[in-house]
């Protein structure tokens, strides 16, 4: 077993309590979706750091519940084990730390206030005025929490694009020739992704005895959990939310953000002429379901 300054769970950014919390099929699927988002982000080839690409693939190898059950079991063991050996010494100084975390979140939270009132999504009111708009490339998590284990499945399920405008926004899966108009849609703010773990926030479903993650979590979650580290701006490697104002008991993950560009008028024009198909407000059901556990296309 590779010998870690941190245990391989505290590598891909997990708490005892998660790993705790999760049975091992789910914890392995979500090991394996925060690994391929860390590919992204650090591997030498895409311009990261090639001794944290190291790390992370040595830390996935011992996590791997296929190959490698029994390093999996015992670094989930060991790491849970941090729950139980708090001394009373331990808990003051987790008190403090407490005490120290709220402190800060009252005056980050004092800042971000003033930053949504002074800003006003300064940002995309430039590229409104300006007659652009701002395209993002997105990984949706939450359809590879619940996809990725099924056969064929195609990676284009996980990718998506999202288009802001003035009063509506666009949105297309990867593997869609156009855009669905997502009228009263409204973009909420982004979160860097160091500062959550939304798949404990998330609400979700048991289906046929399969943990379903659902793309929302309620508005008191959000409130409670997410609030403070709330951003307008939108920066690659960050969660992004919006809502619905007419259902605002509900807040929408769409994913992670792995890429953004600026549509000039002439972009915008195009895509509105020939690549959109009829406005609707919800997406009730996507244009694929589950035979046999395989993905059909239609």
């Amino acid at each position: 077993m590779e010998t870690f300054k941190k245990n391989p769970f505290e590598i891909f950014g997990l708490t005892p309590k998660i790993v705790k919390e999760l049975d091992e099929e789910n914890l392995f699927r979500l090991i394996k979706a925060i690994y391929r988002v860390f590919q992204m982000i650090h591997h030498p080839d895409k311009g990261g750091d090639s001794k944290k690409a190291l790390e992370i693939n040595l830390a996935f190898e011992s996590l791997n519940l296929e190959k490698n059950s029994e390093s999996f079991r015992n670094l989930r063991k060991k790491y849970i084990e941090r729950l139980s050996r708090k001394t009373v010494q331990k808990e003051i100084e987790e008190l403090k730390t407490q005490n120290r975390k709220i402190q800060f979140y009252n005056e980050l939270l004092k800042e971000r206030f003033w930053q949504f009132i002074e800003n006003q999504y300064e940002f995309l009111q430039k590229l409104i005025d300006q007659e652009k708009a701002l395209k993002l490339k997105i990984f949706d998590m939450v359809s590879y929490m619940n996809l990725s284990h099924l056969r064929k499945v195609k990676k284009q399920l996980f990718f998506k694009e999202i288009l802001l405008f003035q009063k509506f926004i666009l949105k297309r899966k990867s593997y869609e020739k156009f855009f669905r108009n997502i009228i009263n849609y409204k973009y909420i703010g982004s979160i860097k992704r160091e500062y959550i773990e939304p798949w404990v926030l998330l609400e979700r479903d048991l289906r046929e005895g399969f943990q379903e993650f659902k793309n929302f979590l309620s508005k008191e979650t959000f409130i409670k959990e997410c609030l403070v580290y709330l951003e307008p701006d939108i920066k690659p490697n960050s969660y992004i939310f919006f809502y619905y104002p007419e259902d605002f008991e509900r807040v929408f993950l769409e994913g992670i953000v792995i890429g953004q560009e600026i549509l000039d008028k002439e972009e915008i024009l195009e895509i509105l002429k020939n690549r959109v198909i009829k406005p609707e407000k919800r997406i009730e059901k996507e244009n694929f379901e589950f035979i046999n556990n395989e993905i059909i296309e239609y």
